[in-house]
């Protein structure tokens, strides 16, 4: 069970604080005693209790000031004041210097109970929404388009434009270049959506595509036993991303492009329209247009998509922006300053980089793992792999590379079970051992035969 916070009763009516006091600690609750002013900021100083019972009339001055001095040196401090000498003047005067509660003297111990229970629920509930805006200052801190190439300064200038806009957005580009990186950007800059949901169009079996974007009523077939939303309705009032757009069937993309323009989603054996407020962002990693000459993607669905159209060159046109990427994973994944040298940034601005960015993160994070002091040597985990076809063996060099990267995750997994070994399982311990992030650490373990669980 979670111990209860200490309270800090300020008061000089020595019975009545001795009465009261009894009461809190009885029901679980420390408890700090204070006959002044003056006694009690010292008591709060050293202890930083999370509720304040608070006396208007106190021997050293009034408990409006000692109210205001409380929240200065700490804002998420709940005072609530207890006063024999009830006005409304003085009721206004506690709450407009920042007071949680005020209660007049005589007061039942349940309403008093009632309006602690009631200071704890507000503060953890600010302290979710801190735990929340500080998630979104580093989900935004990490997700965002790094790079100052002119291609990516011109992208920046077209989001500006219209993300605050609810037109269509076609996004193109290489498989591994950040297009659902860039759609959550597009999504946050809005300001005034709600959720965003994603969907990965090609990794959805074609015989659930359709319930499983436009939802299905109950018993409509065999297994249908309960009514369901479909990712339309889910995503009402928000963004709702297609993932390479390219993969959903013929068939399916007349009833995407109606509920699209009309704004609304009819359940799979459901008789009525039901109205929803999405905004669509699509991506793709393939040529639309090459599709709608062979006749596998609708022409009409195309232009709807297309109102706005974002490009992401690949990495290898805009080598320009490798050391920018190359320094956010280093800080996104180690918890030390590392640096690459000058021979190596040189051999990453020429690599193909086939995998785009996801090729970038995935070396550069290997590298920090591999690290020789306050230097990392990226190049030395390149491998140019030759692209083959379905009716080819693949070359020698290939499977050489294949053989070595394959070699080199499992010198990086011995290492790692080894240090986690040292410290007995902690992988906070093990972390810092290692030099790179918790959250690092964690993702490589996802991978690797588990140790412990600190």
């Amino acid at each position: 069970m979670t111990p209860h916070p200490a309270i800090l009763i300020i008061d000089d009516d020595e019975l009545f604080v001795a009465s009261l006091a009894d009461h809190l600690t009885e029901s679980g609750y420390p408890v700090l005693q204070a006959s002044t002013g003056t006694q009690g900021l010292e008591l709060f100083e050293g202890q930083r209790p999370a509720i304040v019972l608070l006396d208007q009339e106190l021997p050293d001055g009034k408990g409006l000031d000692i109210c205001r001095r409380l929240l200065e040196m700490d804002p998420t401090v709940k005072t609530i004041f207890i006063t024999a000498y009830a006005t409304v003047r003085t009721a206004v005067d506690a709450m407009q210097a920042g007071a949680f509660n005020y209660l007049t003297k005589p007061f039942s111990i349940e309403e008093l109970m009632i309006s602690i229970q009631m200071a704890l629920r507000s503060s953890r509930l600010e302290g979710q929404l801190k735990v929340h805006a500080y998630e979104k200052a580093q989900i935004q801190r990490h997700q965002r388009l790094v790079g100052s190439s002119r291609v990516m300064r011109d992208l920046h200038e077209q989001i500006a434009l219209f993300a605050a806009s609810d037109a269509a957005v076609l996004i193109t580009g290489e498989t591994g270049v950040g297009k659902t990186l860039l759609a959550r950007i597009i999504h946050d800059l809005h300001g005034k959506r709600g959720a965003f949901l994603s969907v990965n169009c090609a990794a959805i079996p074609e015989n659930l595509m359709e319930t499983e974007y436009f939802g299905h009523e109950k018993g409509v077939f065999t297994g249908a036993d309960a009514r369901r939303e479909g990712l339309f309705e889910l995503a009402d009032g928000g963004t709702l991303l297609l993932d390479e757009i390219g993969d959903v069937p013929f068939h399916l993309q007349a009833k995407l492009l109606a509920t699209i323009e009309e704004g609304t989603v009819r359940r799979v054996g459901g008789r009525r329209s039901i109205p929803v407020d999405v905004r669509i962002i699509a991506t793709t990693n393939r040529p639309l247009e090459t599709a709608i000459q062979e006749q596998r993607f609708r022409e009409d669905l195309y232009y709807r998509l297309a109102v706005v159209t974002l490009h992401i060159p690949p990495l290898r046109r805009r080598p320009e922006d490798i050391p920018e990427l190359a320094a956010a994973f280093i800080q996104h994944f180690s918890n030390t300053p590392l640096h690459i040298p000058p021979a190596h940034m040189a051999r990453l601005r020429t690599y193909p980089w086939r995998g785009n960015i996801r090729e970038l993160r995935n070396v550069i994070e290997r590298a920090v793992l591999l690290r020789r002091g306050d230097r990392i040597y990226p190049a030395d985990l390149l491998f140019e792999v030759p692209r083959t076809s379905p009716e080819k063996a693949a070359p020698p060099g290939a499977v050489d590379a294949a053989a070595a990267n394959h070699r080199l995750e499992t010198v990086i997994d011995a290492h790692i079970q080894k240090v986690l070994k040292h410290t007995d399982g902690n992988k906070t311990q093990a972390a810092m051992r290692l030099g790179i992030s918790l959250s690092t650490l964690k993702r490589r373990l996802k991978r690797a035969p588990k140790v412990g669980s600190k």
